[in-house]
């Protein structure tokens, strides 16, 4: 994901607030796919909620961040015609460029660290 504008507000105080709008504008792009735990899909019905947006490490040319995240998950219940949403919440790990504007996403560990700790930022909201 690229956010040119965002090379506008880096020295901003208000700079995690700027992109708290910049993902929900983009929720599509978001790797909500490594989040779902019952082999289902992020729901493209139902709104993405992102919230706690928070720079981590303002060092270098590469800054790391979080945000919270919550949405459904869909699947199919064994038919065609029937699915099932289920609430999902956790917690997503990015990267942003302050050159380039480039914003990746941290999803490799994702799997390993739910099952070595399934801390409630990747466990799947009841």
């Amino acid at each position: 994901m690229i956010i040119p504008e965002i090379l506008e507000y880096i020295e901003d105080a208000d700079l995690e607030d700027w992109l708290t709008a910049a993902f929900i504008e983009r929720e599509q792009e978001l790797p909500l796919q490594a989040l779902c735990t019952n082999g289902g899909y992020p729901s493209a019905s139902r709104a993405v909620d992102i919230w706690m947006v928070e720079i981590t490490d303002r060092t270098g040319k590469v800054w790391s961040g979080k945000f919270n995240v919550e949405f459904f998950e869909e699947s199919k219940n064994g038919s065609e015609t029937e699915h099932r949403a289920e609430h999902q919440a956790g917690e997503l790990f990015f990267t942003l460029d302050t050159e380039t504007a480039q914003i990746g996403f941290v999803t490799d560990a994702w799997p390993a660290v739910r099952r070595q700790n399934p801390g409630p930022e990747l466990v799947p909201a009841q």
